[in-house]
């Protein structure tokens, strides 16, 4: 969780990190090139994780709330622009998004670090009397596109979900699912760096 501006430092750079790895190491020079899927990611993840600092700090002074309320607003018309609707505080550091396009992670959910989230991804309940958070993810996960998670489930570190999968039961560690309902298709796969 984000409460101080190192925090925010770190996580920023940690996002930042895994985009570059993908598409270099100027984000803004990306942009000019016409690559605006990768400069938009990274500018909906930097707003995503201001709003959470600007959530969680204890200072809350004029200026702390009129901040808030700008990054608060800017997110939401960002959320609209790229149909990515991610609830603050819900991910990790190293949260990679692929590429712009319907992804709802709402605040049903926590992830772990250096997770990557493809779009059309849902993550929900199985009945709406359920307590959240109930979809737990652990670290180093890789969620494909269409892939929808419906909880109380846990899913394991270092695990790869496949597209279109249907994810209703507990995934253990290290090891790939795919189907509807998702079934184990691979154990003991090597860890995602």
């Amino acid at each position: 969780m984000i409460k101080t501006i190192t925090d925010l430092q770190e996580y920023i750079e940690s996002d930042l990190n895994r985009t570059r790895e993908v598409y270099g190491k100027n984000m803004f020079l990306e942009y000019l090139k016409g690559n605006i899927r990768a400069y938009t990611k990274y500018k909906y993840i930097s707003l995503l994780r201001h709003l959470e600092y600007y959530s969680n700090t204890k200072n809350k002074n004029l200026f702390h709330k009129i901040f808030y309320l700008y990054y608060k607003h800017r997110l939401e018309k960002y959320q609209i622009k790229t149909q990515i609707f991610i609830h603050p505080n819900v991910c990790d550091k190293g949260l990679n998004i692929e590429h712009p396009g319907f992804i709802w992670i709402g605040n049903t959910a926590i992830i772990g670090k250096n997770c990557t989230v493809l779009p059309r991804v849902l993550l929900g309940k199985k009945n709406p009397h359920i307590e959240s958070p109930c979809i737990i993810i652990g670290e180093n996960c890789y969620i494909g596109t269409g892939v929808t998670i419906l909880g109380p489930v846990k899913i394991g570190n270092n695990v790869v979900i496949a597209a279109g999968s249907v994810v209703i039961n507990d995934i253990p560690d290290n090891c790939m699912v795919a189907g509807n309902p998702a079934v184990i298709k691979k154990s003991n796969i090597k860890p995602l760096d």
